[in-house]
């Protein structure tokens, strides 16, 4: 399929795991990508294994800064054309049970999930096709379920889904679709730093309820492509659960 042939889509977190799979389903499928990440090495070294690596633009910000989102956005405006789509998957995951949970801890995760998410749609909308666009957002199967330790992340992903619902509603008059995706425990680098911190029984366990199993970045990239295509262009405003079943029992 080239459902994105002659597009141009922004992805944050292009470095590893979903964001680096999803930026290379992309540009497989035609696009051009904006590839953001605060790593700028480990983000080149990505985009020149993609498809076309001529066509894409690496930026290098944090996507949780708002002074560097505003840069960013200039910099867009000077160096693109319009965007057609964004898939915004920087963030951030943390076990950290809330008895000895800080304010900081809270202000981090609110930034690397909520605050990415948000400012980048933001500047999304800035630069966005005047037809309109889509944006794909990232929460997670632990905003749907209880698991101990992730308090903060979950409230920061369960965030996600309602904001969701509102940003959908404000930004339909200029034909921008906002969706977020919930998936359950993907094998990437962030889920492999905190799933190290268990015993193996434990880790067994939680593959265990994935009735599927874990999943791989590239499941959730073809998720995300759906969303961010026109394919899916009677859908906004809703959560997407790609979880392996996780949340089915």
């Amino acid at each position: 399929m080239q459902r994105f042939e002659g597009k141009t889509v922004l992805v944050t977190g292009a470095s590893s795991g979903i964001g680096c799979a999803t930026a290379s389903r992309l540009a497989l499928e035609g696009a051009r990508i904006i590839a953001v990440a605060r790593e700028r090495v480990r983000l080149e070294q990505a985009a020149a294994e993609w498809s076309h690596p001529e066509r894409h633009l690496v930026m290098n910000f944090d996507a949780g800064s708002e002074e560097a989102v505003e840069l960013a956005t200039a910099e867009l405006r000077a160096k693109s054309g319009p965007l057609d789509a964004a898939v915004l998957c920087a963030g951030r995951h943390g076990l950290r049970p809330l008895q000895v949970a800080k304010s900081i801890h809270m202000d981090e995760m609110i930034a690397a999930n909520i605050k990415s998410t948000l400012l980048c749609t933001k500047a999304f909308a800035r630069c966005s096709n005047p037809g309109g666009g889509a944006v794909v957002w990232f929460s997670s199967a632990a905003a749907l379920i209880g698991n101990p330790g992730e308090v903060l992340y979950a409230a920061a992903k369960g965030a996600l889904i309602s904001a969701c619902r509102a940003v959908a509603v404000e930004l339909a008059a200029r034909r921008i679709r906002v969706n977020v995706v919930a998936p359950g425990v993907v094998e990437t680098p962030m889920s492999g730093a905190w799933l190290g911190r268990l015993t193996p029984e434990q880790k067994e366990a939680i593959r265990a309820r994935h009735l599927l199993g874990f999943g791989s970045p590239d499941d959730i990239a073809g998720v995300a492509a759906f969303l961010a295509s026109d394919d899916a262009r009677w859908i906004t405003g809703t959560c997407l659960v790609a979880d392996g079943g996780l949340t089915c029992h």
